[in-house]
Formats: C-alpha cells, sequence, structure tokens
C-alpha cells in the first residue's frame, strides 16, 4: 500500500511539473501570438526549434519575420519551462528515492567541500547555459545542491544574453544580406 502512495505522489508532482511547462512552453507563447497576431504555424515552428536547438532558434523565428521582441518572449518562456520543469523533475525523483537522495547528498557534500566551486560555481551556470544549454544547467545545480531561485535567475540570464544576441547578431545579418529596395 505504501509503494502505491508513492507511486501516485511522485505521477501527481510530475503532471504538476509537466503542466507548468506546457503552460509557459506552449499556452502563454500562442495566447500571446494571437493577441499580437502572429502566425501560430510560426510560433509553433520556433518553439519546436528551441525545444531542439535552444537559443539557436532565434535566427529561425527572425528568419520566419517574426518580431525580434517576440522571437525573445517565446524562446525566453520555452527556456524558463524546461528549466523549472527539470527542477520539479529532479526533485520529485530525488523525494521519492532513497538512492537519489543519499547520491544528492553526498553531491551537496563535495560541492561545499570546494571552497572556489561553494562561493563561485552558481554563477558558472550563466556560462554553462550560453555553451551547453538549459537541458545541461538545472541538472547541474541540482546535483551541486545550489539555490533554486538564483539558480534559475542565472540559467535564464544567460539564456537571455545569449538569444538576445543572436536576436541582433541575425537582425543585423539579414539587413546587410537583404537590404531594402
Amino acid at each position: 500500500m505504501q509503494s502505491a502512495s508513492l507511486i501516485i505522489s511522485l505521477l501527481a508532482r510530475l503532471t504538476g511539473a509537466i503542466s507548468k511547462a506546457l503552460m509557459l512552453i506552449l499556452i502563454i507563447p500562442l495566447a500571446a501570438a494571437l493577441a499580437l497576431s502572429v502566425p501560430a504555424t510560426h510560433t509553433l515552428a520556433l518553439i519546436g526549434s528551441a525545444l531542439v536547438i535552444e537559443y539557436g532558434a532565434a535566427p529561425i523565428g527572425i528568419g520566419l519575420g517574426l518580431p525580434p521582441a517576440f522571437v525573445f518572449f517565446v524562446l525566453a518562456c520555452v527556456a524558463l519551462g524546461v528549466t523549472l520543469a527539470l527542477f520539479d523533475i529532479f526533485d520529485s525523483i530525488g523525494d521519492h528515492s532513497e538512492r537519489v537522495r543519499l547520491f544528492l547528498e553526498r553531491s551537496k557534500k563535495r560541492a561545499d567541500a570546494s571552497a572556489v566551486l561553494a562561493k563561485y560555481g552558481i554563477y558558472g551556470l550563466v556560462v554553462v547555459v550560453i555553451t551547453l544549454g538549459f537541458y545541461v544547467s538545472p541538472p547541474i545545480a541540482w546535483i551541486c545542491g545550489w539555490d533554486r531561485k538564483r539558480s534559475v535567475l542565472l540559467i535564464m540570464t544567460g539564456y537571455c544574453i545569449i538569444s538576445a544576441l543572436l536576436i541582433l547578431i541575425t537582425g543585423d545579418a539579414l539587413r546587410i544580406l537583404l537590404p531594402k529596395t
């Protein structure tokens, strides 16, 4: 009986994580597209691209003719949705698995044992998200036991920086390559 209630509890938390992700990744961007009269197909293409190539989807959104601010908004929603969902999923697994919980305790002790990692490691999430992406950053933060809010803030900071740069570079490149006549 106890294992059945653990499974139900785990499934309920996972459902919550997936619901949150769907809201941020799909519902909010599509609602914004509807409100701004942006084609839903273009928005879905941008979302799908962001899920596969992360901030590399910025040029695709610009290439589809979407407004730069809208591209940035959608990319930020996707990144935040994935990041929060991953943290929630990891927490659910950690709370329901003794083996994972013990692994996390050992990992956090190792991270805390390194003075540099304990003090400055969390700031590396900005670099990690820029170089490795938003699928890698939450597991690193979670394994090291870093503060969740600061981790999400730093992950999103790095992601927004690189997304904005790609949007600007793509817009400039298109103006140079395709001058208005």
